[in-house]
């Protein structure tokens, strides 16, 4: 008997942030949604450091909130302790960040999806008909949207140990990876990346020594992530949990050198290429021999949880020589290890295959979000999340797509670079990469997004208003203190859109203009850029190639 095909218009395929944000903005759009995972512990899980916000990471924040979307919501709903990191400085470098309760957290996501409407399917994906768009034999979709995370082919490694697995869940067993939809991206003509990440040991709280550490208390009052102004009764206020520093010591490092051999990141076991700026502990070791210890941020992991995340050491050593060097940190001397650390290597496609909707250039109807395209972190899949399921619905249901550009939002330049200029090692958003960050501020997103959200005609812009009154005055203030800089930046701005404008056909021959060497034909048949802004974008383009193909383009 043959299985009945269920339709939906929008299929995720992923729980942690980018699905959740995907399938929440589709289902924002009028699409009838499905997310596929494995459990439903995978829903907003916390697979690392529990916390949200940064650097370049809070205005992401504050731009998926304007667009509604969940992590803004839940991290309100779960934030234990919170701070505005480099508040002596400029506004538009001020972030807020806050250290979340990972249950909470979880329960917010699935009562956020709930509420709006997602059907939550649990199982895993084994099968994949690109064509017809069913998912093992039993569903069908009018677009998919991958957002697997680690899971993609995924390798838990620490020490000798080699699990394939997409990650370590809290009762110490292994959730099984996903190796067949790399296969299947593989053979639909996408080229697949090696890339790794990794995360520390979690350390029982009652085994630490607190009164040798710098505590570092949250700021009372605090910012708030979301603007919404129904989730206030949602909000935590009653309850602050301290966080403390600590540090490495010369004794640590001495302990990580004699044992470097053994670490798998230099022994040859890992070859997925790692973060540049959130490496491993052995990693900061060897690369920055004149530093004779490294800061050690001591994290709650919830309200009521034992755990404590040790921030600024992960590590892919076995368990034998986590213990030794561990116990070498001021307030660890006795440190009961609940779960050991490890490195994981999972693969990504690259994102020079999708356009600034992050729709594959090759098969319109497949949407990748988060940790596939390459990036890390929460909020970078997050917001890859909610601008790949806006375009997915948008696709199926012929309405007109949205595309963010870098002079408009933070998301914007992080999906400008990863889809132009693609990856090597995995994203990581900063406001450094951001030319025009003094605009890009998170006081300012829902105005600045305004009219760009209205003309989705699906949200209550008279709630919105209400809502961006909240941060009105703040935000005024602010484009006073800058409006010279801002009025700069306007100017180049508007110069960069006129460029975005100029449109290149799809399918634009670059072989065979005078004036491009053979590498630059090879990297922009690559790319495929799709307009001259783009175009200008490529290492080694220069203005008089850039005038060959307007030339080009015009005859």
């Amino acid at each position: 008997m043959q299985n009945t095909i269920e339709f939906f218009d929008v299929i995720v395929i992923g729980g942690g942030h980018a699905g959740v944000e995907a399938a929440a903005a589709a289902k924002h759009m009028g699409a009838n949604v499905a997310l596929i995972t494995q459990k439903i512990s995978d829903l907003g899980a916390l697979s690392c450091n529990p916390s949200i916000g940064g650097p370049g990471k809070s205005q992401m924040v504050a731009e998926i909130d304007a667009f509604s979307g969940v992590m803004g919501r839940a991290a309100d709903r779960a934030g234990i302790h919170w701070r505005t990191l480099n508040a002596t400085h400029g506004p538009a470098t001020q972030a807020l960040r806050a250290q979340i309760d990972r249950d909470m957290y979880h329960r917010a996501v699935v009562d956020i999806l709930s509420e709006i409407g997602v059907k939550l399917i649990f199982e895993k994906v084994v099968d994949i008909d690109a064509k017809q768009k069913i998912i093992n034999n039993k569903y069908q979709a009018g677009a998919i949207v991958f957002a697997t995370g680690t899971f993609l082919g995924g390798v838990v490694t620490r020490g000798n140990e080699k699990i394939p697995s997409g990650r370590l869940q809290d009762d110490g067993t292994y959730q099984e990876n996903d190796s067949k939809t790399s296969e299947f991206l593989r053979n639909l003509g996408f080229k697949i990346l090696r890339l790794k990440t990794g995360t520390p040991a979690r350390i029982l709280k009652k085994s630490i020594n607190f009164d040798v550490c710098e505590v570092q208390n949250g700021d009372t009052p605090h910012d708030w992530f979301s603007s919404d102004l129904e989730n206030v009764e949602y909000r935590n206020t009653d309850k602050e949990n301290a966080c403390f520093i600590t540090h490495t010591t010369e004794n640590t490092h001495n302990i990580i050198r004699e044992n470097i051999q053994n670490a798998p990141m230099y022994n040859g076991d890992i070859r997925g290429t790692g973060p540049r700026y959130c490496p491993s502990l052995e990693d900061k070791v060897m690369r920055f021999p004149e530093h004779t210890s490294h800061h050690v941020f001591l994290e709650p992991e919830g309200y009521n949880s034992d755990l404590i995340y040790p921030n600024g050491i992960s590590t892919s050593f076995g368990t034998d020589v986590q213990d030794m060097w561990i116990r070498t940190i001021p307030g660890l001397e006795n440190a009961e290890i609940n779960r050991y650390g490890y490195a994981i290597e999972y693969d990504a496609i690259d994102a020079r295959a999708l356009n600034a909707k992050l729709q594959s250039k090759d098969w319109p109807h497949l949407f990748f979000a988060g940790q596939i395209n390459g990036t890390s972190g929460y909020e970078e899949a997050a917001a890859q999340g909610l601008v790949a399921g806006l375009n997915a619905a948008a696709f199926v249901l012929g309405k007109d797509m949205i595309e963010l550009d870098r002079t408009e939002s933070m998301i914007g330049v992080m999906i400008d670079d990863i889809t132009v200029l693609g990856v090597d090692e995995p994203y990581r958003m900063f406001t450094s990469r951001a030319e025009y960050r003094l605009h890009l501020r998170a006081d300012n997103a829902m105005h600045r997004l305004r009219e760009k959200i209205a003309k989705l005609n699906v949200f209550d812009m008279a709630n919105y208003d209400k809502r961006a009154k909240t941060l009105e005055e703040r935000r005024i203030a602010n484009d006073k203190m800058y409006a010279g800089y801002i009025a700069r930046n306007e100017r180049e701005m508007a110069a960069y859109r006129r460029d975005a404008e100029l449109k290149i056909p799809v399918n634009f021959e670059y072989a065979g203009l005078p004036g491009l060497t053979n590498e630059l034909v090879e990297k922009l048949t690559a790319v495929r850029p799709e307009n001259i802004a783009d175009l200008s974008r490529i290492p080694g383009m220069t203005p008089a190639g850039i005038m060959v193909v307007l030339r080009r383009i015009k005859s």
